[in-house]
C-alpha cells in the first residue's frame, strides 16, 4: 500500500495540469460568452455554446444555466437541429437533478432518450439512462433506478466503453450501498475501480476508492475501509478536490473510532470540518459536526461533544427547513397552475360573452334594417311592423338580463374559488407552523436518549417521561383543534345544546389542567354558584375552556395565578359570562388587535423564559364556538394586573334544591336559531 501511495504522490507532481482541468474557470465562461455573442443568430454552433455554458453554470448559477438551455432548446427546434437539441434537454435535466427538481428533471431525460433513440447516438442514450435512474434515486425509487442503470451499462458494455462502464458501475455501487446491499455494492465498485485504473483516471479512482471504504466502514472492516480511504484522501489532495478530501477525513475519523483512536478520529474530523467550511457544503459540514461529536464523547470531553451535538442539529433543522421551502414552494407551483387555469377559464367565459354581446350588435343591425324597410312600408304595413319591434325589444331585453344573471354568476364562482384558496392556503401555513414545534420536541427526545444513555446519565433519563408527556399533551391539543376547525369550517359539526352545572365544567378543566399549572409554579384557581346553568353544547364548552386555560398558562410567570369564574351576565340576564383571568404581564391594545384577528402569527410573553407561537386557531376556535350558542368573545386587561379572556354562552337558569330550574330552559326553535345565525 505505501508503495502505491508514493506512486500516487508521482503521478501528482508529473499531471498537476491535467488533474487541475476537470474544474470549470471563469474565463472559461467568459470566452465562452465572448464566442456567443460573435455567432451567428440562427446556426447550430450558437446551440453548442448555449449547452457549454449551462453545464459549466450548472453549479454555481441553476437560473442562468437554466435560461441558456432553454434558449438552446428553442433556437434547436426552430433550426431543426435535433442532436443539439437533445444535449441540451439532456444537460438541464442534470443541472435540476442537482437541486431535486426530480420531476422536472425526469421529463427532460426522456425527451433527451427519445431523440438520441431516434438518431441512434447509444452512448449518448446511455448517459439519458444514467440521467432516469439518477432523477428515480432522488425520489427514493431504487428498484426503478437500478433497472435504468443496468440499460446503461448494458450499453456501454455492447459498445465496449470502458470509461462508460465504470461510470455507471459507480452509480449501482452507489445506490446498492445507499440501499444496504454491502456485498453487490463492494462487487460493482471494485469493477469500476479496476476500469478506471486501467484508463489512468485519477477522479475516478478517487471516487471509487471513497465508496469501497465507505463500503469497508459499514461492512464492519475498518482496516480496510482505512487503506481505502486513505489511498482516496492522497488522490483528492492531488486533485485539489476540497469537496472529496472533507468527506474523506470525516469518514476517517468513523474508522478511528471503530479502531478505539479517538484523538487521530478527533484531528480528522477537525479537518474533515476546515474543508467542508472552506467548500460551503452544508452536508460536509453536518456530517463533520457529527464525527467532532462523537469524538469529543468518546474522549470524556462531554461538554465540548454537546456543542458540536447542538451545532449538528441546528445545521440539519435549517436543511430540513431548505428541503420544506422548496416542498411549499412546489405546493405553491401547483396552486399558480390552478390558478392560471381557472383564470384561462374565466377569458373563455369573457369571449363567450363578447361573442354574445357581438350578435347582439349584428341583430341590432338587422332590426334597424327593418325598421328603415318599414319606414318605407310605413303607409302599407305600418301597424304589423310596429309589433314586430316590440316584440324585438322584448327579446332584446330579456337577452341582455340573461347576460348580466350569467356576468354576476361568474364573478360569484370567482369570489367564492378566491375564499377556497385563502382557506387552504391558512390550512396549509397552520399545519407546516404548528405541527412543527410538537414533532421537532419528539425528535429532540429521542436525540436526549440516545445522548443520556450514551453517558449513563440516569437522573437527566428520569426528567425525560414529563417532557414526553407534555409534548404528547400539546401535540394533542393541537390536533383537537385543527380537527374541529375543520369540522367547523365544512359545516359537519353539530351543536348538541343541554342543560350542564358550570361548576361541573369548571372543575373538570381544573383537574385537567392542575399538573401543568404547578409544573409551571402557577396556581390555579376556579369559582362558579353550584347552582348555575348552561344550556350549550358540552364538548364545545369543554374545547372553549381548554384553549383559554392553556393560553393563560402559557402568559403567566412562575409564582402566578390563573382564575376562572362564571355568573350571570350584568348586560343579558339570559347569558353567562364564562371568563379566565391571569396575572400576566398584561397586553397592548395593538397586541389585542392581532390575537384577535386569524391573522396574528406570533405573540411573546414579556418577562417569560418560553416563547408561546401559533396561529390564533384555539381563540378562532372558541369564538366560533361562542357564535353557534349566540354568543361572543372578548378580552380586556384587568384591574388588578393581567388579562381576562371571557366568552357569553346562553344560560339554563339556577338549579333549585329539588334539581330542577328556576326558570325554563331555552327551547328547540331559539337554539336552533341561534345556531343558525351562527
Amino acid at each position: 500500500m505505501t508503495i502505491r501511495l508514493l506512486l500516487l504522490l508521482v503521478l501528482g507532481w508529473l499531471l498537476p495540469g491535467a488533474l487541475s482541468a476537470q474544474n470549470a474557470h471563469p474565463t472559461v465562461i467568459d470566452s465562452l460568452k465572448r464566442r456567443l455573442a460573435a455567432a451567428p443568430a440562427n446556426d447550430t454552433l450558437r446551440v453548442y455554446l448555449l449547452d457549454e455554458l449551462c453545464w459549466n453554470l450548472s453549479r454555481s448559477d441553476l437560473p442562468k444555466a437554466r435560461s441558456y438551455a432553454e434558449e438552446g432548446i428553442a433556437l434547436a427546434q426552430r433550426i431543426g437541429y435535433t442532436r443539439g437539441e437533445a444535449r441540451c434537454h439532456q444537460d438541464l435535466g442534470t443541472c435540476l437533478s442537482f437541486v431535486g427538481a426530480a420531476d422536472e428533471a425526469l421529463k427532460h431525460h426522456f425527451l433527451a432518450l427519445r431523440l438520441f433513440r431516434k438518431l441512434g447516438m447509444k452512448k449518448a442514450m446511455g448517459y439519458a439512462y444514467n440521467g432516469i435512474a439518477n432523477c428515480h434515486n432522488l425520489r427514493q425509487d431504487f428498484t426503478t433506478a437500478e433497472s435504468f442503470y443496468l440499460k446503461a451499462l448494458v450499453l456501454a458494455e455492447q459498445r465496449r466503453d470502458s470509461a462508460d462502464e465504470a461510470l455507471f458501475l459507480s452509480s449501482l455501487a452507489d445506490l446498492t450501498w445507499q440501499h444496504n446491499q454491502l456485498g453487490r455494492a463492494s462487487r460493482y465498485i471494485r469493477r469500476a475501480l479496476a476500469l478506471y485504473t486501467a484508463l489512468n483516471n485519477l477522479p475516478g479512482q478517487a471516487n471509487s476508492l471513497y465508496t469501497l471504504g465507505n463500503v469497508h466502514l459499514q461492512q464492519e472492516h475498518p482496516d480496510s475501509a482505512r487503506a481505502s480511504l486513505r489511498e482516496a484522501l492522497v488522490l483528492y489532495q492531488m486533485l485539489g478536490d476540497d469537496y472529496g478530501i472533507s468527506g474523506t477525513y470525516s469518514n476517517l475519523s468513523a474508522v478511528m473510532l471503530k479502531l478505539r483512536q479517538p484523538r487521530q478520529a478527533l484531528t480528522n474530523s477537525q479537518l474533515g470540518l476546515r474543508y467542508a467550511r472552506r467548500v460551503g457544503s452544508p452536508d460536509r459540514v453536518q456530517n463533520a459536526y457529527q464525527q467532532l461529536s462523537d469524538a469529543y464523547a468518546r474522549l470524556g470531553q462531554y461538554q465540548m461533544a454537546y456543542q458540536m451535538q447542538q451545532r449538528f442539529q441546528h445545521l440539519r433543522d435549517s436543511l430540513m427547513t431548505e428541503a420544506n421551502t422548496r416542498a411549499m414552494a412546489s405546493l405553491q407551483s401547483r396552486y399558480d397552475a390552478h390558478e392560471r387555469e381557472s383564470r384561462i377559464r374565466l377569458l373563455t367565459q369573457q369571449q363567450r360573452v363578447t361573442r354574445l354581446r357581438a350578435e347582439r350588435d349584428e341583430q341590432r343591425v338587422r332590426l334597424l334594417g327593418v325598421i328603415v324597410g318599414g319606414l318605407l312600408l310605413l303607409v302599407v304595413a305600418g301597424s304589423v311592423l310596429y309589433g314586430q319591434l316590440l316584440r324585438g325589444r322584448e327579446a332584446l331585453a330579456a337577452r341582455n338580463q340573461l347576460i348580466a344573471d350569467k356576468n354576476t354568476a361568474l364573478e360569484r364562482a370567482a369570489h367564492e374559488l378566491q375564499a377556497l384558496a385563502e382557506s387552504k392556503a391558512r390550512l396549509y401555513a397552520i399545519i407546516a407552523h404548528d405541527l412543527r414545534g410538537p414533532i421537532t420536541a419528539f425528535a429532540g427526545v429521542a436525540q436526549l436518549i440516545n445522548f443520556y444513555q450514551r453517558t449513563n446519565d440516569q437522573d437527566s433519563l428520569h426528567h425525560l417521561p414529563a417532557m414526553v408527556h407534555d409534548s404528547a399533551q400539546n401535540l394533542n391539543s393541537l390536533l383537537d383543534n385543527l380537527l374541529n376547525w375543520a369540522a367547523s369550517q365544512t359545516g359537519e359539526l353539530r351543536c348538541q345544546p343541554e342543560r350542564i352545572p358550570v361548576r361541573e365544567l369548571l372543575a373538570e378543566c381544573y383537574e385537567l389542567f392542575q399538573t401543568s399549572a404547578h409544573a409551571n409554579q402557577v396556581q390555579l384557581q376556579f369559582e362558579a354558584d353550584p347552582d348555575l346553568l348552561l344550556y350549550a353544547d358540552r364538548n364545545m364548552v369543554r374545547t372553549i375552556l381548554r384553549n383559554l386555560v392553556s393560553n393563560a398558562l402559557k402568559f403567566t410567570p412562575a409564582n402566578g395565578t390563573v382564575r376562572l369564574h362564571a355568573d350571570i351576565d350584568t348586560t343579558d340576564p339570559t347569558q353567562i359570562h364564562l371568563a379566565v383571568t391571569d396575572t400576566g404581564p398584561g397586553l397592548q391594545a395593538s397586541q389585542m388587535q392581532q390575537i384577535m384577528h386569524p391573522e396574528s402569527a406570533r405573540m411573546r410573553a414579556a418577562g417569560l423564559n418560553r416563547t408561546t407561537q401559533g396561529t390564533g386557531l384555539g381563540l378562532q376556535l372558541c369564538r366560533t364556538f361562542s357564535e353557534f350558542h349566540g354568543g361572543s368573545l372578548g378580552m380586556r386587561n384587568s384591574a388588578e394586573g393581567g388579562t381576562e379572556v371571557w366568552v357569553t354562552l346562553p344560560s339554563a337558569g339556577m338549579r333549585t334544591t329539588a334539581g330542577t330550574p328556576s326558570q325554563p330552559q331555552p327551547d328547540a326553535a331559539h337554539a336552533k336559531a341561534a345556531y343558525t345565525a351562527a
